[in-house]
């Protein structure tokens, strides 16, 4: 495989050094040190109306080549409705509640701990999509109450993301 490809890339390397130059006799080669030179009738000064239309007349107006490139500006809005950020590129900022801030599960199943630590007991599991209220973050675990059902405990703060 390796013969192959070296072979190959050898064999179009030395095509293109032999065919590849231009030669002194090419009649595509034609250098000129004057700079082009664009007439234009003095008939129809507008260059729009017969853009491809070049005729000599007894008075030709001469436009060096510089003046004819003019830059192009959009200054028009897109069409369509105004443009968000996407959800990963928002502010991670969580609603601010009486006693702490909303948040939501993302994990699809998640312990809430007696303690800010894995060595202490699960007292009960709480799903993807639920909400909670953090009441404080200690070192990666974050101090959550979820007031419906009574749970009070400690969660890994990884798993939470802003509420919306």
């Amino acid at each position: 495989m390796g013969k192959l490809l070296f072979t190959t890339l050898a064999g179009i390397f030395v095509s293109l050094t032999i065919f590849g130059r231009d030669l002194p006799g090419d009649s595509a080669t034609v250098e000129t040190d004057a700079a082009p030179q664009v007439t234009r009738s003095a008939s129809n000064p507008d260059p729009l109306y017969a853009p491809n239309k070049i005729t000599a007349s007894t008075a030709p107006q001469v436009v060096p080549a510089s003046a004819t490139v003019s830059p192009v500006i959009a200054k028009a809005r897109m069409p369509g409705p105004a443009l968000r950020p996407s959800p990963e590129y928002r502010s991670i900022e969580a609603p601010q509640v009486a006693g702490g801030s909303l948040w939501t599960v993302s994990a699809n199943a998640l312990n809430v701990r007696s303690g800010p630590s894995t060595a202490n007991s699960a007292v009960d599991r709480i799903r993807k999509g639920e909400q909670v209220l953090v009441m404080s973050q200690q070192s990666g675990w974050a101090h959550i109450k979820i007031e419906g059902d009574g749970i009070d405990g400690w969660v890994a703060a990884r798993f939470l993301t802003p509420a919306n």
